[in-house]
């Protein structure tokens, strides 16, 4: 009897324990989505800012950017407002400076023009590009075009070891990344071949020339 006594109040002990956990939990997952439904409610001064959300509103006092609901601590250590030239998503941007109230637009938005693009580059479909270190533009947080930044080549005048780590294909003897020109046996800069076409005095196979002297 007692036995049996036993396994009820245990089994009692379980469930009341498996709904405390699973209140706790409930709670914590409300208490996250309080904080970033994007609406002022809970006892927030700001929009999921302040109150009882870590983040600190606009114009509030930090030591970093982590502190700031915008995710930009200024150089006067308070939150800055969000802003599209910030490099940071923020605010009602759907990228990083672009979309939402921004005027430029992020990749895969349909666009007209290359400047409209956040990326610089628009094509036909699916309309703004993402940058990348191969579509001949300086997006994307590189250095130079296609170079440097989140590129895995570097750009000229920049240390280099071998060919492979120039975004132009040459590592000159100084052992920095050389400029690209028209006689170092490489296709780089705006060349349609090697060492020829586009600005290069000699044109490539099968382009058009007046007669033999050109």
């Amino acid at each position: 009897m007692e036995s049996k006594q036993a396994l009820i109040v245990g089994d009692l002990v379980l469930k009341s324990v498996a709904t405390t956990t699973a209140y706790m939990i409930a709670t914590v997952i409300a208490a996250f989505v309080r904080r970033n439904d994007g609406v002022r409610n809970g006892g927030e001064i700001g929009i999921d800012c302040d109150g009882p959300c870590t983040k600190r509103c606009n114009g509030r006092v930090c030591t970093s950017a982590e502190d700031c609901w915008s995710g930009v601590c200024g150089v006067n250590k308070t939150c800055s407002v969000p802003s599209c030239s910030d490099n940071i998503k923020n605010g009602l941007e759907t990228g990083v400076d672009c979309g939402g109230v921004c005027p430029l637009k992020c990749g895969f938005q349909s666009c007209k023009r290359c400047s409209e693009c956040q990326s610089g580059v628009c094509i036909d479909w699916p309309g703004c590009a993402e940058a990348t270190c191969y579509d001949g533009v300086r997006n994307g947080g590189e250095i130079g075009i296609d170079c440097d930044g989140p590129c895995l080549r570097r750009c000229n005048d920049r240390a280099c070891i071998s060919d492979d780590d120039c975004w132009s294909g040459v590592c000159g003897i100084n052992k920095t990344c050389s400029v690209p020109s028209c006689y170092d046996n490489v296709q780089n800069g705006l060349e349609t071949g090697v060492d020829c076409g586009w600005f290069c005095p000699l044109r490539c196979n099968s382009q058009f020339c007046a007669s033999d002297a050109v």
